[in-house]
């Protein structure tokens, strides 16, 4: 009887408790600042309403890019879990790009529609999510969400189509109004061409976002009350995206140092000369050491020897026009030949970080004379 009467009184205490925990959900809201070249252009404001199991999320995102208005809505629907049921999305990406986009997800399938274009996806992976492109920020946010409780897959299957690699750099401290507060940096591959840079923080809510837009302009976003860290998220995205992409590097095969010697090019060195056939140069370390015609060129002991014949050799080329946007665009330039940019037009935060990296040879890069950006846009960077 003792024993009765203590179940019955433990039911009263949890089932009221359970009870008021599911029908106390609040609805969320929120604002991210929108920014180019770190200059504020927009805004995007969201909610997320709980309905019974189902998250409903709702955004408006939007802003002025040279006086043409890029709008964007969106409706996410998701389980209590971040599941994904449906997800429309509606307007432009930038000046130039539209999208109109639906998924349904019923079952083991999904129904598609991108602008007058249906189709059906099947079978269902494990773990997906629906999302399309960099834009709206409250969308990456619930798929934040969603990777973190769901064991953090290595890939994750987003619809309409792709892939996402997420990875987490770590714990990161950041300044805001005086105060310390802690966030978790994480990059994001395959939403953009290259990689993202986002913050979650210890409310589960993404912090700031470090992107391209569909134009390849640099794009952020941060929560309006993280808005005062704006430069310090930038320098950091660089930072930690440059070491992403050497550490990346260290992987590949191929690669070799010490001393070279490429035999057998035609070599020409642009100072009017005529090109030297069945040329050899040698290279040590950082350095050219010797330069000429094979049957003059001596080679040092234990030097590595290439065959190059057929081939040419000209010096490193330079684009004097640049706008380097991000990181992957280092190891682009230098397998194009490209071993110099002056950049014209940037951001001090991004472009300084990138430009150390390379400089301290510890990331890959061609070396970078920066103007950066004029007209009030962004501080004006040094001439390195």
């Amino acid at each position: 009887m003792k024993s009765l009467y203590r179940l019955v009184v433990l039911l009263l205490i949890v089932l009221p408790a359970t009870l008021f925990a599911q029908n106390t959900a609040q609805p969320e809201s929120g604002k991210f600042r929108l920014h180019k070249f770190e200059q504020a252009i927009g805004e995007e404001n969201y909610t997320i309403t709980p309905e019974g199991s189902t998250l409903t999320l709702k955004t408006d995102f939007k802003f002025t890019d040279r006086g043409s208005a890029v709008p964007l809505s969106a409706t996410l629907r998701t389980s209590d879990s971040y599941v994904p049921e449906s997800f429309t999305i509606k307007g432009k990406t930038s000046r130039m790009s539209n999208i109109d986009t639906e998924v349904t997800i019923n079952g083991t399938a999904a129904y598609i529609r991108q602008g007058s274009e249906r189709r059906n996806f099947v079978p269902l992976p494990q773990t997906l999510f629906t999302i399309s492109g960099y834009a709206p920020v409250a969308v990456q946010m619930e798929m934040m969400r969603y990777w973190r409780a769901h064991g953090q897959p290595r890939q994750l299957t987003t619809l309409p189509q792709g892939t996402v690699r997420i990875q987490d750099r770590g714990a990161e401290t950041m300044q805001i109004n005086g105060r310390e507060v802690q966030v978790e940096r994480y990059t994001v591959e395959g939403l953009i061409w290259g990689m993202e840079t986002l913050w979650m923080d210890s409310a589960n809510n993404l912090a700031a976002l470090v992107s391209t837009d569909a134009e390849f302009d640099h794009f952020e976003a941060v929560r309006d009350e993280y808005e005062p860290a704006l430069t310090s998220f930038v320098a950091s995205a660089a930072r930690d995206e440059m070491a992403a992409l050497t550490e990346m590097s260290q992987s590949l095969p191929g690669r070799r140092t010490g001393t070279f010697a490429f035999v057998g090019a035609t070599m020409v060195d642009v100072t009017g000369k005529p090109p030297i056939p069945n040329a050899t140069v040698v290279t040590s370390g950082e350095k050219i050491t010797a330069v000429g015609p094979s049957d003059q060129v001596k080679i040092p002991d234990g030097a590595q020897r290439i065959d190059v014949a057929g081939k040419y050799i000209i010096p490193g080329l330079w684009d004097m026009h640049a706008h380097y946007e991000q990181v992957e665009w280092g190891p682009i330039y230098l397998a194009a030949g490209v071993t110099t940019v002056r950049d014209v037009g940037n951001e001090y935060d991004f472009i300084t970080q990138v430009r150390n990296a390379v400089d301290s040879g510890k990331a890959l890069g061609p070396h970078m004379l920066n103007a950066s950006m004029a007209m009030g846009l962004t501080r004006l960077g040094s001439s390195a």
